[in-house]
């Protein structure tokens, strides 16, 4: 939010400059932001990827361990819930279109500009950019927190059969 006040500033005059005057420093404060900002929000997603990856891998080896044989309606359950987490983390490593700016496009509009509204330009397409790269992470963590949390019931499950199978075997 912070960025985009910043841009809508620099669409506004500052308090007691020219109407020529162009705040150039602004932007490229603005624009090293965004960038940072941009970094930061990739490797998050990055990190989420790791994470997707290694959900699926868990209940995996979780819903295979259980179907080794069957005894309850728990692993049963199990199972389920393990199969279900793992297309939950297959729904966040699906791959997807970016919503990053085409660099063809960005030559063909900004090479006849000035510098000043090439990178204001430049600055405007990054934040917007962000703010979808930004709302699809926040969408990948539920899932993906939908995900270990299934996970986490389907190993609850797992240790009540063994817990029901233990005391009816004593």
């Amino acid at each position: 939010m912070r960025i985009l006040a910043g841009l809508w500033s620099l669409q506004h005059p500052i308090p007691g400059a020219t109407s020529a005057a162009k705040p150039v420093e602004q932007l490229k404060l603005l624009h090293a932001e965004v960038d940072r900002q941009l970094g930061s929000v990739a490797v998050r997603r990055q990190g989420l990827y790791t994470r997707a990856a290694i959900l699926v891998a868990a209940t995996g080896v979780l819903a295979t361990v259980q179907t080794a044989g069957w005894v309850s309606g728990w692993q049963f359950i199990s199972v389920v819930l393990s199969i279900m987490a793992a297309v939950y983390g297959l729904v966040v490593l699906r791959p997807r279109k970016g919503g990053e700016a085409n660099a063809t496009k960005m030559v063909r509009e900004r090479l006849e500009a000035d510098p000043y509204s090439t990178e204001y330009s430049i600055v405007k397409d990054n934040i917007t950019t962000l703010a979808g790269i930004r709302s699809r992470v926040e969408v990948m963590a539920g899932r993906l927190l939908m995900g270990y949390l299934l996970l986490l019931l389907a190993w609850i499950s797992t240790v009540l059969m063994a817990w029901f199978n233990f005391v009816h075997w004593i």
